[in-house]
């Protein structure tokens, strides 16, 4: 980013500062300033749609969608007072979200439709996202052939989270109906568009000095483990990615969501435990012995916390299991359920959200670019076997007040919406699989993000193979 990019405001009032309500809340700083490199930190929520789309109206349909939504629309700004730099939100509603609508070429329209579309979205998201130059949202309207269309909403992850970027769409959507149709659809008031936005907010717990030194002390030992990994034959320092994809039949969800009741655990801690348990095999297929595994799991906690609520409420949940502890498939089952709810109990995430918030301010005293190596350096020492992370179900229907795993939203005005990809890009750089799973009319979606530097895109399909073999099979056969 160069010099230009930079606005930086002088005050020596450090009070005035608690009058700007567009300051950037810590978890968001974190995102912004650790998008650097490889490091790309966007959500992207497509739909693959059928029937006749206006370009026109889906244009205006996102203009008035993005008044509801202020940091979309917004840029980054850099304030300092006295000494310390600050990040602030600069509402820019005189740059328009760009709206970008593309022919996908005809040679790539054979092979894996997911595939051929990042590569046609590549050189957009492999550019350097100015975020104090563009607002951080961006549409993509793809044609496939007449009535046929790939539509993408990319956000940058400074400004949303998964949820956020469902709600986005969601109501772009509503009003594209409405301007087509002259009314809203009968779906317009429903609840959350992913069914794990809001939990239940808790009493929170104060612990002392001690416990923030040893926490602190086990982040830092964290970074020089070395994790197993699958054993690939990527090619070293390539830094493309391969997306397989599969979609479960609603009989194969019931199936996954069945068995992990009955063995005690939510459907996450399956995930978590099949993606392990996948590597150990696939490693033994090739005589290689186990190590140890470590796993990063996502999942959002809006609402938990007050005090905290930001465009990004998620919590990062970190596991790690030796080779002995996964003989048992059904006890590792049991045992990463029981670390997940300890997590929860002891407010660890609460714990690490008060440590990012105490680095963020000690690298206040540095200039923006010199944050974002730091910062893009300590993330990405933490390496983990993969990540796994839960968006819960997309648009749930609501039943007797509660979210089901059906989904309220399938068509807008004359189009039909046939199948959703929700993923990120380029996230965690450090980690070479990230697993994003969701739930849309009553199927499991899964999306295996791969780096090509790990597998090659045969194997990543086998891998994701290998990892629904021991869903379906609860991971017990």
């Amino acid at each position: 980013m160069g010099e230009e990019a930079l606005i930086i405001v002088y005050s020596h009032d450090e009070a005035k500062m608690q009058d700007v309500p567009e300051r950037v809340d810590f978890l968001s700083e974190l995102i912004a300033l650790s998008t650097y490199a490889n490091t790309k930190n966007i959500i992207i929520s497509a739909m693959e749609v059928t029937g006749p789309v206006d370009v026109e109206a889906y244009t205006q349909a996102t203009r008035l969608a993005s008044k509801s939504f202020p940091k979309l629309i917004s840029c980054l700004k850099e304030t300092r007072i006295w000494g310390r730099h600050y990040l602030i939100w600069e509402h820019r509603p005189d740059v328009p979200v760009p709206v970008l609508i593309t022919d996908l070429p005809q040679a790539e329209r054979s092979g894996p439709l997911l595939d051929s579309i990042m590569k046609l979205l590549r050189p957009r998201l492999e550019r350097n996202w100015n975020l104090f130059e563009e607002v951080a949202v961006e549409i993509h309207l793809i044609r496939l052939h007449n009535e046929h269309y790939v539509i993408a909403h990319i956000c940058h992850h400074v400004a949303a989270d998964a949820g956020t970027a469902a709600e986005f769409g969601k109501e772009i959507i509503m009003h594209y109906h409405e301007i087509m149709r002259g009314q809203k659809p009968d779906w317009a008031n429903e609840g959350h568009a992913i069914s794990s936005s809001r939990k239940r907010a808790v009493r929170v717990h104060k612990n002392g000095w001690k416990e923030a030194m040893v926490n602190s002390h086990r982040g830092i030992m964290k970074m020089f483990e070395k994790p197993a990994l699958p054993l690939g034959r990527g090619r070293s320092g390539d830094m493309a990615q391969h997306f397989p994809k599969r979609i479960l039949s609603e009989e194969q969800t019931a199936l996954a969501i069945r068995s992990a009741s009955q063995t005690g655990v939510s459907l996450i801690d399956t995930l978590t435990a099949c993606s392990n348990l996948a590597i150990d095999t696939w490693n033994a297929e090739r005589n290689l012995a186990p190590g140890i595994l470590t796993t990063a799991m996502t999942v959002n906690t809006r609402g938990r916390f007050r005090g905290f609520e930001t465009p990004n409420n998620s919590s990062v949940i970190f596991f790690r299991s030796l080779p002995e502890e996964r003989k048992d498939p059904s006890a590792f089952f049991r045992s990463l359920a029981r670390m997940r709810m300890r997590y929860f109990r002891e407010q660890q995430d609460l714990t690490s959200m008060h440590n990012v918030r105490r680095m963020i301010q000690i690298l206040r005293f540095f200039p923006f670019r010199m944050r974002r190596r730091i910062v893009n350096f300590v993330l990405n020492r933490h390496r983990f076997s993969l990540a796994v992370t839960w968006l819960g179900a997309v648009w749930p229907k609501i039943v007797n007040g509660r979210p089901t795993g059906d989904s309220s939203i399938t068509s807008s005005a004359d189009f039909c919406i046939q199948e959703i990809h929700g993923f990120g890009y380029k996230l965690h750089s450090g980690t070479r699989l990230v697993l994003f799973v969701y739930v849309f009319r009553n199927q499991i979606n899964l999306i295996l993000v791969g780096s090509a530097s790990l597998f090659t895109r045969e194997e990543t399909e086998a891998f994701m193979d290998l990892i629904m073999g021991k869903l379906l099979g609860n991971g017990l056969k």
